[in-house]
């Protein structure tokens, strides 16, 4: 029988993301999957005995033990994705966006460097903070594989969408929701830290008939429905004119019954104020993804009108070579220093995206997000001996200044690595390495693929040729296009 877990002596304990959930001094204790109990050490060693001094022992009196962090939007295969933007990217025109730098590095994957790129992604992740990932994908058997090995607690989100067919995928939308269906039937199991959502790409991209199907699916097998959403100025201006008589697509697609709280909507930077208030009655939550938002659209979620209305919201990294520690930060600055009327978030509401906020888009709040007694024992450390950036972290100071410490370690802790990550009660990283992978192997084979991706679609462009199809235009309607041709 394994042994209980200690973490002894927290330094900085947080139990939840809120105001009040920063303590000192506390011990937690771990049997299997489980936190059993949270207390000083003494009160624990009176209640349980031997049974203390035969646990697995971790010093945590000068570290920051904190719940993982749930990156809740994550491309793992993407991270070869950004050196496609040296053949130029056009945000103007979303299409011509698409095939140069999604499409292409999509459809140039194989089973095996999706494996090896979405794992090394995966071990960033983890190594930054998050015990749980969101990956929406393309090949999924293969993905599956990847996030099993790196042990963390996942949601397999495989792609649909119906304008373009890659190389690698060449499935037609019926083809697409088979797929779905089969990931949900063979890898759906959240009590062995797997979950399966489906996934419609965009509404611009996929056929509506997909779109109700999906929602269908994902109410038949109870899980989630997950797309992102109202990302680009381009996209959304042009399903606004596709539906401007029935008042613009937000209004379609609600009147559709395609937003509603099994929803977890990616981005929503360009929702006006209106939508936001219309999406506050559904339920739906929304994950904020401020790097790519700035990197790549130039724009930003107006999350602080979005928290103020109560919509969930949670943090995402996007691409596989980011991280929810810097996600977490980024969604501290940005809205400070944008021109609109709510401006700014507070540490603990960023910190709180990161944890309980993800966790609550998905469903599993009641087993993750916090370190609570009874939930899943999804723990991650940080040893301040070796974070200097951290400082000053003053446990003296709780008492009077919680909010300024959280403020402090949020906008510091970007490039932060754990020193210990626990998922599902078990290590996977320990005095500040992988227990049971080889990140240097990883890598290697990663860099590989890196190194053969650009000269690959420099060749293919040359040729006048794309690794993806284009099968039918973006923002048709159903009618205006015959489905059984496209099968």
């Amino acid at each position: 029988m394994a042994k209980k877990v200690l973490f002894k002596d927290c330094k900085f304990l947080y139990t939840s993301p809120v105001l009040g959930g920063m303590k000192t001094g506390l011990s937690i204790l771990i049997e299997g999957k489980k936190i059993i109990d949270i207390a000083p050490f003494t009160e624990l060693k009176s209640k349980y005995g031997r049974q203390v001094d035969d646990c697995d022992i971790i010093d945590a009196s000068n570290k920051i033990v904190m719940p993982g962090l749930f990156d809740a939007h994550n491309h793992l295969c993407n991270t070869h994705m950004n050196l496609s933007r040296a053949f130029g990217i056009n945000y103007d025109s979303v299409n011509d966006h698409m095939f140069t730098t999604v499409h292409d590095p999509y459809g140039w994957h194989t089973e095996e460097s999706l494996f090896d790129v979405s794992l090394l992604s995966a071990l960033n992740d983890i190594k930054h903070g998050a015990t749980t990932i969101e990956n929406s994908t393309i090949l999924p058997d293969a993905a599956h594989k990847a996030m099993k090995k790196s042990g963390c607690r996942g949601i397999l989100a495989p792609q649909m969408a119906t304008s373009f067919q890659l190389d690698n995928e060449r499935l037609n939308w019926k083809e697409y929701l088979t797929q779905a269906e089969r990931c949900i039937k063979e890898y759906h199991n959240p009590e062995e830290k797997m979950s399966v959502a489906v996934h419609i790409h965009d509404q611009w991209d996929t056929l509506e008939e997909v779109m109700i199907r999906g929602m269908e699916m994902a109410e038949e097998y109870d899980v989630k429905y997950v797309t992102h959403f109202w990302e680009f100025p381009d996209s959304t201006r042009k399903a606004d004119l596709e539906f401007e008589s029935e008042g613009g697509a937000f209004l379609h697609y609600l009147n559709k019954g395609l937003i509603n709280d099994r929803c977890v909507f990616f981005h929503g930077s360009m929702l006006s104020e209106h939508e936001i208030d219309m999406l506050s009655e559904t339920g739906a939550s929304v994950i904020h993804n401020p790097d790519i938002n700035g990197t790549n659209c130039g724009n930003c979620a107006y999350i602080p009108y979005m928290l103020d209305k109560g919509v969930n919201v949670g943090i995402g990294s996007d691409y596989g070579s980011l991280d929810a520690l810097t996600s977490m930060k980024l969604a501290l600055l940005v809205h400070n220093i944008q021109d609109r009327p709510l401006k700014g978030i507070k540490g603990y509401q960023a910190f709180y995206a990161a944890t309980m906020g993800g966790a609550k888009a998905y469903g599993m709040d009641e087993e993750t997000g916090s370190i609570e007694v009874g939930k899943k024992a999804d723990i991650v450390t940080i040893d301040l001996t070796k974070a200097s950036h951290l400082a000053p972290m003053a446990t003296s100071a709780i008492p009077y200044a919680e909010e300024i410490l959280m403020f402090l370690f949020v906008r510091n802790c970007a490039g932060t690595e754990t020193c210990e990550t626990m998922i599902d009660g078990e290590f996977i990283r320990r005095d500040g390495n992988f227990t049971q992978i080889d990140e240097e192997e990883i890598l290697r084979k990663a860099n590989l693929w890196f190194e053969k991706f650009i000269p690959d679609l420099a060749q293919q462009r040359k040729a006048g040729k794309h690794y993806a199809t284009k099968i039918h235009e973006d923002y048709l309607k159903d009618s205006e296009v015959d489905l059984q041709s496209l099968l």
